[in-house]
């Protein structure tokens, strides 16, 4: 698994707060070896991103992250593909010009055989109007990750709790079916 710490060649804490639309743009794709370095990336993700196809080939997929993004995501996201499942988030994503865009992800792996040999990533539109609740779940689940004492599971348990919260507070029990419920 590739390390939250790990620093890309573009500054990613520097953002502009601008939003990016997908406008036409159907589906996001990419595909990454086991460690999440990005083997093919559609031209559509490279054009939403500001990367090239190639800039991107070779990179770990953080290089799209937002500093936005608490860790308990992609924590949750690892847990699920490593055990062979698919993961579903809605996730912002930082563009090469320090923009963003939101996005529903399906994450899933890739198998060869019986054994997973990397992850396929798609990501598609959420409807607009659920990105102000997004926004502030992140917050809180950041509020709940620098509180978090331990490490492992323990250290993320705080926000997993926040997420629970938020997803059976709108009627839904796992988070999978809310994601796929806010697609566009």
């Amino acid at each position: 698994m590739l390390s939250m710490e790990y620093q890309p060649p573009v500054d990613i804490s520097q953002v502009t707060g601008r939003v990016v639309g997908l406008g036409s743009h159907r589906a996001l794709q990419s595909k990454t070896d086991c460690k999440g370095i990005i083997t093919q990336a559609s031209r559509s993700l490279a054009e939403i991103s500001g990367f090239s196809v190639e800039e991107l080939i070779g990179q770990p997929h953080n290089i799209l992250r937002h500093p936005d993004m608490p860790d308990t995501v992609y924590y949750l996201m690892w847990k699920a593909i490593g055990e062979g499942e698919e993961f579903f988030g809605i996730v912002k994503n930082r563009c090469k010009s320090g923009d963003h865009y939101w996005v529903l992800t399906r994450v899933a792996p890739i198998r060869k055989n019986g054994e997973i040999t990397g992850y396929t990533s798609a990501r598609f539109l959420p409807r607009a109007e659920l990105v102000p609740e997004w926004e502030t779940l992140f917050r809180e689940m950041r509020e709940a990750e620098r509180n978090a004492r331990g490490d492992g599971e323990a250290r993320f348990r705080p926000a997993i709790d926040v997420i629970n919260r938020f997803v059976h507070r709108r009627g839904y029990d796992t988070l999978q079916q809310m994601v796929l419920s806010a697609r566009a």
